[in-house]
């Protein structure tokens, strides 16, 4: 009677199952080694969405360098470093293979400068500060009167009623206005006074209806030049009403 052990039989066993064994391990290793090659080598580095950071800029926040390999990229570490600079609002990253990375940002603008001490806090709309600098750098200044602001970092948003207000009401100023605007003050209780470039205040009052009051000032000025008045404050807080202060001095409704 034949043996029915299988030990008398491992040859044929052993001789199926290595050739499948070495090429399951042939696959895995060259599966292994291909993001590794030579092949997937960073040369190419896009930069989209930069329109005051120059593109080298942001390259170098990144931290990604040409000659480096694609697939070692450390994706979470880029953005993380590109969200926390200041000047950056948003930052998405994408791996192109073989030879691109493609880096693509919104940048965050400052619009205000608040005064800080002796110092500006320049503030993107969302209140967070873009930079500090000794002086407007050519913004509406901000002077917030409604509670003092002991302190501003970049990066950080600034706890600042005023300076939100003051941004707020940017929308609401006519465009003649907006350009020669140099200063904004905020009282307590909301009330503006807008400052132009001429020095010419303008008490504006609080938000509500803001945009209908200033909408009557470039009339106004034309009809007091008519009339050879130069003004040094123009008050609508008044409903119906507009208090003119001439330079020398008196008022007229």
């Amino acid at each position: 009677m034949p043996s029915t052990n299988p030990s008398t039989h491992p040859q044929p066993l052993i001789r199926e199952t290595l050739p499948r064994f070495a090429i399951v391990m042939a696959v895995l290793l060259a599966l292994a080694a291909f993001p590794q090659s030579a092949l997937f080598t960073i040369e190419r580095i896009e930069v989209t969405g930069a329109e005051t950071l120059a593109p080298s800029t942001v390259i170098a926040i990144a931290g990604v360098h040409r000659g480096e390999r694609l697939f070692a990229v450390d994706s979470a570490g880029v953005l993380q470093r590109l969200r926390a600079d200041p000047r950056i609002r948003a930052a998405d990253l994408r791996l192109r293979p073989p030879r691109t990375v493609a880096i693509a940002i919104t940048e965050r603008r400052p619009i205000v400068a608040l005064a800080v001490g002796d110092r500006f806090a320049l503030l993107a709309d969302d209140l967070v500060t873009v930079a500090l600098s000794p002086d407007a750098a050519g913004m509406p200044a901000v002077t917030d009167r409604v509670g003092g602001i002991a302190w501003a970092r970049p990066g950080a948003p600034v706890a600042s009623e005023g300076a939100r207000l003051a941004i707020a009401a940017l929308s609401a100023i006519p465009s003649p206005l907006r350009i020669d605007l140099k200063r904004i003050v905020v009282a307590p209780g909301g009330d503006l006074t807008l400052v132009v470039r001429a020095g010419l205040e303008i008490r504006a009052g609080g938000l509500a209806g803001l945009g209908e009051r200033l909408a009557q000032v470039p009339q106004i000025l034309d009809t007091l030049q008519a009339r050879g008045v130069v003004a040094s404050s123009l008050d609508l807080r008044y409903a119906g009403s507009v208090v003119v202060r001439p330079q020398s001095g008196g008022e007229a409704r």
